[in-house]
């Protein structure tokens, strides 16, 4: 039987534009490393200058090609400003990873009643509103050059409850409905998004801003047994970045070694069947 199906030509990104927000550290720096290794050009836009040119310098050393503009992705004007210029100079945007958010945020965040409505409001502005601002402005450039890719960086914290978190994790459940909207709107058109939802990944700000304990309880409760590291979120972007996921739109996907798969037992339980092996 024959199929009308044809595969991409290739899988890389050679010729595509990459945006990168937050792309000066952690999971956004090895985004923008991947992304550029598989031929796109990487754009980071970050307000960390000094940080976001050590991996534009990283980047061209392994002959890729990077630049950044010092961007704050809550200011609308910052936003339009940085996005006509990648405009003028490559006439295009195919790629938008949306990573940037403020992880400082999450200190004092805990139940509804510690959580200070102030804090709250601070963090929708900073982790829903920029990956909505960004997106608002880049889809009608990806629509005037047939379309394109975005990917935001959610959390496994806007799908779970948790006993603290409450703002961040209202932050991240918002992006995931973002996601499903620009996916429904504008999937007809070309364009298609997707969710990362990471857990615990092992980035120097997480390590900064908790405890190892806390390293230490998710890597028992991951069946996998290791923690989620920033270039298996960086890899999944890639992936979802490129022709061959063009039939993957409106999804979530948990990059987290099996942790929301398994039980919330599994744990304890494979400890009790380890004692009574033993």
């Amino acid at each position: 039987m024959s199929s009308s199906y044809t595969p991409p030509a290739s899988i890389g990104l050679e010729g595509r534009v990459a945006l990168v927000t937050g792309g000066a550290n952690g999971m956004g720096e090895q985004a923008s490393r991947t992304l550029a290794s598989r031929g796109a050009s990487v754009v980071i836009l970050d307000p960390d200058a000094e940080n976001a040119q050590r991996v534009v310098d990283a980047i061209s050393a392994d002959q890729g090609h990077a630049e950044f503009l010092p961007t704050d992705v809550t200011d609308e004007n910052a936003i339009r400003e940085a996005l006509d210029a990648v405009v003028r100079k490559h006439g295009r945007i195919d790629i938008l990873d949306n990573n940037a958010a403020v992880l400082s945020l999450t200190r004092g965040d805990g139940t509804i009643l510690d959580t200070p409505y102030s804090q709250f409001m601070d963090s929708l502005r900073a982790n829903l509103g920029g990956p909505f601002l960004m997106s608002k402005h880049v889809v009608p450039i990806m629509l005037s050059n047939g379309g394109g890719s975005i990917i935001n960086i959610a959390s496994l914290s806007g799908m779970l409850g948790e006993l603290n978190l409450t703002a961040y994790g209202v932050t991240k459940a918002g992006v995931l409905q973002l996601t499903r909207a620009i996916a429904t709107q504008f999937g007809g058109r070309g364009i298609r998004c997707n969710a990362i939802a990471p857990s615990y990944v092992t980035t120097p700000n997480n390590k900064n801003y908790s405890p190892q304990e806390v390293a230490d309880i998710y890597q028992r409760h991951t069946p996998t047994s290791t923690l989620v590291s920033p270039q298996d979120i960086a890899e999944v972007v890639a992936f979802l970045a490129s022709d061959a996921a063009r039939q993957i739109n409106g999804h979530i996907i948990p990059v987290d070694g099996g942790l929301t798969a398994a039980s919330s037992v599994t744990a304890d339980f494979r400890e009790f069947l380890n004692q009574q092996a033993g």
